[in-house]
């Protein structure tokens, strides 16, 4: 893709529910090149238009957003699908059905953009990066998790958690490990804290001494130090 603007095809069994994303996606720059209300209008919209990006609804009748993303993801894995849902935790399975980011309803805009901010980053003309997962054992499970799912890596008790909103899991590595593989996407909050720069929202300040940063997904504000405080501010405001 050559130029900032993502084709979206928009899947949600309201009608009101897509116009709501269609007009959202208009404003931020998107062109949405086909709706759908259930799993066999999205596959006769796929085979009439290429989109970039799928903004899937999880519960459609019929075959579910969840089942969809799957089965698309084996036959159309340069897609990018992104979940749109009401529920309040994400599924990990849903990160093994190629689904990318997710959205929660009511939609903001401001956490459609970064979806879909990042959707272009994906996209087959974005330059490579490097290391996009981290695995993470949640249980007794172990998960390839995309980073930009994940808001904050903490030590705690000789450990180092990620964690989000609706993800926490144990991280075999130590935080300066993560700053080694993940340095520019990283941004260290305190001794024992590292946040993905992308889930910052913004800074919360409580007293003189008493600052805290604000992510996108509302996991707790989490204290900042004096000494990483300047590097905070500089990133909210320059951008690095």
């Amino acid at each position: 893709m050559k130029t900032a603007q993502l084709n979206l095809l928009i899947a949600d069994d309201e009608p009101v529910a897509r116009q709501r994303l269609a007009a959202l996606a208009a404003e931020l720059g998107h062109r949405v090149v086909a709706q759908a209300a259930h799993a066999g209008e999205v596959e006769q919209a796929l085979g009439e238009t290429e989109p970039d990006a799928l903004l899937l609804d999880i519960d459609m009748p019929g075959e579910s957003g969840l089942e969809l993303a799957r089965r698309l993801h084996a036959q159309r894995p340069g897609l990018t699908i992104i979940l749109v849902t009401a529920h309040d935790r994400f599924p990990l399975e849903a990160f093994e059905a190629g689904v990318r980011d997710y959205v929660l309803k009511p939609v903001r805009r401001e956490r459609l953009a970064q979806a879909l901010e990042r959707a272009l980053l994906q996209s087959p003309g974005a330059p490579v990066s490097g290391p996009a997962e981290v695995h993470i054992t949640v249980g007794r499970r172990e998960e390839r998790v995309p980073l930009e799912q994940v808001d904050i890596f903490i030590a705690e008790g000789g450990y180092v958690m990620a964690r989000s909103a609706r993800l926490a899991g144990f991280v075999n590595a130590r935080l300066r490990d993560l700053e080694d593989q993940y340095g520019p996407a990283l941004l260290r909050v305190h001794r024992g804290c590292l946040a993905v720069k992308s889930a910052i929202k913004g800074i919360e300040s409580l007293g003189q001494a008493d600052h805290r940063l604000l992510f996108h997904d509302d996991l707790e504000p989490m204290p900042i130090s004096r000494r990483q405080l300047p590097r905070v501010r500089d990133y909210l405001r320059n951008g690095h």
